[in-house]
């Protein structure tokens, strides 16, 4: 026990160590945040890598502009609205499912545009290292490993990389994993290129890429990596929220979930409450619910500003003022039928989203950076590229298809069918808060599915208007109602007097042990930088910094 726990210590050590000597060596928060990624594709290689995508929102200190580059997965151009009907899993696992990735893409548009202070290969050769070197197995990554037992085992390619070659089981929390060489060499020839995205998108990687998906009846060609594009928004896509004390929030328009995590803030900015007592608390959670019920109910008429006509003008709906104060009017101390919040399309709803990985950053000069990538569900496709070490995403499974209700029984949600080029709606919720005066930045985020809105949202709020220092606000226990179904999931640490309370108000609830991962990194007015990695998440998460 003891040597696993020092393996544990020395995973920890590692990271914190990536993280600072890409800062000491005059790397900006978009280096840091790409180098990071690129480690976390190897060390939670469940639920992130080069198979998928992200969403990255920057401030730059200087101008005191957002920028936002999406990499979010795009359906393969061979792809039409109906071609999972009936055939669930086929979105979910196998060739099929995969949607072309963003990732590096997403990384090197970031890094010319944003980056430049070191050399590319800089921010790539910590993650070779750590397939070079091995890194121990985390718990989260061992538990991922034996709820998915029967899947990896069965894959040829997936048990391979997985399974300890000295035990001849899968590789348990703190055991070395050194098996994923095929990756590490896609890793050396992207580090060493002066353009990636030539060899990946255009060259011998997406070439070698597309024929095993030929071979295998996937839907990926040549030409669609030939066509990927990250995007980086113009600045009226992005979402602004203007709050009180002269703050602003920005983030990704849809398909990110930005403006709907910015509308549940938007609406409680100018609600005053007092956690001293039950009945505050109450009245706090109440209002709570109350929000995200008129806020999620908007989501589902959401969907790749792209493609969808009115995506963008109802986003920036949810950040205005006037809404906001309507919202308000209308919260009372009992909650209503659904009816009573329904604000965009009645009785549709997207599926269910699920697991990512999350990185906030803020350097020397005050830039900060909210990243989250994402496989989709844990281990993506449980497609292993057999010429590059790539494990791809599943996220045509973030696609609402025709005739195939959601997981809860409601009906999809046609904004968000598939179309060749289309980038499938998500939770995902990089936001930055930053102060005009620029004493003030909180860059926060969070991984766990469609409960990221709410986790962002609550954490964001009990630091701009409760108070909280960030560790406070992470640890705080949190709530989710996402309005399709309309109940309360809640954490079990909270008390029962105060559910008796939201109980006698109307609220329908479950309990959970935890709903989500909030990280995220907080420049306070009085200059000194604050940290917090979610416990929710283990021990083994935790901030860097020097």
């Amino acid at each position: 026990m003891e040597n696993l726990h020092l393996r544990q210590l020395l995973l920890i050590m590692l990271f914190v160590l990536i993280l600072e000597d890409i800062l000491l060596r005059g790397g900006n928060a978009v280096e840091a945040a790409i180098a990071t990624a690129f480690c976390i594709g190897i060390q939670d290689p469940h639920s992130a890598g080069l198979g998928g995508g992200h969403l990255m929102t920057i401030y730059n200190a200087t101008t005191k502009k957002c920028h936002v580059v999406d990499a979010r997965e795009v359906a393969p151009l061979n792809s039409t609205e109906n071609i999972f009907f009936n055939r669930k899993n086929a979105s979910k696992y196998g060739y099929e499912a995969v949607a072309v990735p963003g990732e590096l893409h997403g990384f090197w548009t970031e890094y010319k545009n944003f980056g430049g202070n070191l050399e590319w290969k800089t921010l790539v050769e910590p993650a070779i290292q750590l397939l070079e070197e091995g890194s121990p197995t985390s718990h989260v990554l061992a538990r991922q490993l034996q709820l998915h037992k029967q899947q990896i085992l069965s894959n040829k390619l997936l048990a391979s990389i997985f399974t300890n070659p000295k035990s001849g089981h899968l590789f348990a929390a703190g055991e070395q994993i050194n098996t994923r060489n095929k990756l590490a060499d896609t890793l050396r020839i992207l580090a060493n290129s002066s353009n990636p995205l030539e060899i990946f998108y255009k060259g011998e990687i997406a070439r070698s890429i597309s024929k095993e998906f030929e071979k295998n009846n996937g839907r990926l060609t040549f030409e669609d990596f030939n066509n990927y594009k990250s995007i980086i928004r113009s600045d009226k896509d992005i979402i602004y929220t203007k709050l009180p004390n002269g703050r602003t929030i920005c983030g990704p328009p849809p398909p990110s979930g930005s403006a709907v995590t910015q509308g549940i803030i938007n609406i409680l900015s100018k609600m005053e409450f007092n956690l001293t007592t039950i009945s505050g608390s109450v009245d706090y959670f109440h209002s709570f619910i109350e929000a995200s019920k008129f806020a999620y109910s908007i989501r589902d008429s959401l969907g790749d500003i792209d493609f969808v006509a009115n995506s963008l003008n109802l986003s920036h709906l949810l950040t205005s003022q006037e809404w906001a104060e309507n919202v308000r009017n209308k919260i009372t101390l009992r909650t209503h039928p659904d009816n009573y919040y329904q604000e965009g399309n009645a009785h549709q709803a997207l599926p269910e989203d699920h697991g990512t990985s999350h990185i906030s950053v803020i350097d020397r000069w005050g830039n900060a950076v909210s990243i989250t990538t994402t496989l989709n569900i844990a281990f993506g496709s449980f497609v292993l590229s057999e010429s590059t070490g790539i494990l791809f995403n599943d996220q045509m499974d973030d696609f609402s298809t025709k005739g195939m209700p959601n997981y809860w029984g409601y009906p999809p949600s046609p904004q968000n069918y598939i179309e060749p080029g289309k980038r499938p709606m998500s939770s995902m919720s990089p936001i930055i808060v930053f102060k005009e005066n620029g004493k003030e930045t909180l860059a926060i985020g969070a991984s766990g599915g469609s409960t990221i809105i709410s986790g962002v949202a609550s954490t964001t709020f009990n630091i701009l208007k409760i108070g909280m220092n960030i560790k406070e606000a992470i640890d705080f226990p949190r709530l989710h109602n996402q309005f399709r179904p309309n109940f309360t999931m809640f954490e079990e640490r909270i008390p029962e007097k105060l559910k008796e309370g939201l109980k006698e108000r109307g609220h329908y609830f479950d309990n959970l042990d935890w709903l989500n991962v909030v990280v995220g990194v907080h420049q306070a007015e009085d200059g000194i930088i604050y940290a917090n990695s979610d416990w929710r998440k283990g021990w083994e998460s935790q901030p860097a910094g020097y």
